[in-house]
């Protein structure tokens, strides 16, 4: 197994082979959680003009994202995991925006597959990819939060073990998490870095294919 790690949109769009685009602060983890809500299919996107592009088409569908870290005006919600764990989102299809993550995504065009990864559905990650029995494989880690991700990702595809805890305090002190300790910063819960580190939460991953020219996250189901 090659494993090869990159940073940044520069790295997803020259990542190769099965891509893992990492985004835990928030978007992987938002289209995990909403998942879970049973949503059926999400469409990420690149700008908010396309989402509304898209929701005007479609006025079934709901809004979710925001446009550094603000949820946008107009949209059902922002991109934040504790807003969503009350939503009612059975059966809906979400059209996805977020400043970093969902730019990733969209940037990826070398890979041969594309997972959207973050903590909650890491192990379904390892088993899907040693299930395949998958040779080439690249990690993007699109923050610098994410390299947290994406140490710990290599780690467990190789079978290597981590101490937890010390990754769950890494992410809490790291510089870029400071908004989420500020109750003014209302966009940012706390509630937000606990809930995108329930590590394993999910047997399932957000697996993302292109359709028409257009991107869209399903759940794949893994044991």
């Amino acid at each position: 197994m090659l494993i090869q790690k990159l940073s940044d949109i520069l790295g997803a769009k020259n990542a190769e082979g099965l891509v893992v685009i990492i985004d835990i602060l928030r978007a992987a983890t938002v289209e995990a959680y909403l998942f879970s809500k049973g949503v059926n299919y999400i469409i990420p996107v690149l700008t908010q003009e396309e989402a509304f592009s898209l929701k005007k088409q479609h006025p079934e569908y709901i809004l979710v994202g925001e446009n550094y870290g603000i949820k946008i005006k107009g949209f059902d919600y922002g991109n934040s995991p504790t807003e969503l764990l009350k939503a009612d989102l059975k059966n809906k299809i979400i059209i996805h925006r977020s400043t970093r993550g969902t730019q990733g995504l969209i940037s990826a065009v070398k890979a041969d597959e594309l997972i959207f990864g973050s903590f909650v559905t890491c192990s379904a990650i390892v088993n899907y990819i040693n299930n395949k029995k998958v040779k080439k494989i690249t990690i993007v880690a699109i923050d610098e939060e994410d390299l947290l991700f994406s140490d710990y990702l290599e780690k467990s595809l190789l079978g290597q073990e981590t101490n937890i805890e010390q990754v769950k305090e890494a992410l809490y002190s790291h510089p870029n998490v400071k908004y989420y300790f500020d109750t003014q910063k209302r966009a940012f819960p706390k509630t937000d870095i606990d809930l995108a580190l329930q590590i394993n939460k999910f047997n399932f991953i957000c697996l993302v294919k292109r359709i028409d020219n257009m991107l869209i996250t399903s759940k794949v189901n893994v044991k």
